[in-house]
């Protein structure tokens, strides 16, 4: 998705489940990883010494892994400006305990305001927002 779409419950909902997948890429490129040294002789002195060189072995599953590892860490920085820019401290931290954190309403509500809100107020206010902003 691109950056100018707009922020929508499915997207932030999929933030944690985006924040899984590319661990699961990451441990899964770490068997693809691998580095080696070499000697080499360069001018002007000529003298050997050794050099590294890493990278991924070149195969069409890790250039999809690593797209798709550039896709989903795309798209969670599209969640995490969305976030911030919300100027409403309140509200902010409201969509960073539900969608970053993955906490329930009910637990936002005794969080942020000590039980003087209820659950069904949480999820009005962050619904409303997103309307608002869509």
């Amino acid at each position: 998705m691109e950056r100018n779409d707009p922020m929508t419950m499915s997207r932030l909902k999929a933030y944690r489940r985006n924040a899984s997948a590319i661990e699961d890429i990451k441990t899964e490129l770490s068997g693809k990883y691998v580095a080696d040294s070499i000697s080499v002789c360069t001018p002007p002195s000529y003298t050997p010494h050794s050099t590294r060189i890493d990278g991924f072995l070149p195969s069409g599953d890790t250039l999809s892994l690593l797209c798709e590892q550039a896709r989903l860490e795309r798209e969670q920085r599209a969640v995490e400006e969305f976030i911030k820019g919300i100027e409403d401290y309140q509200t902010r931290r409201m969509f960073v305990l539900k969608f970053i954190k993955g906490k329930t309403y009910l637990q936002i509500a005794m969080q942020v305001s000590g039980g003087r809100i209820t659950e069904d107020a949480v999820e009005k206010k962050i619904k409303r927002y997103i309307s608002k902003k869509s």
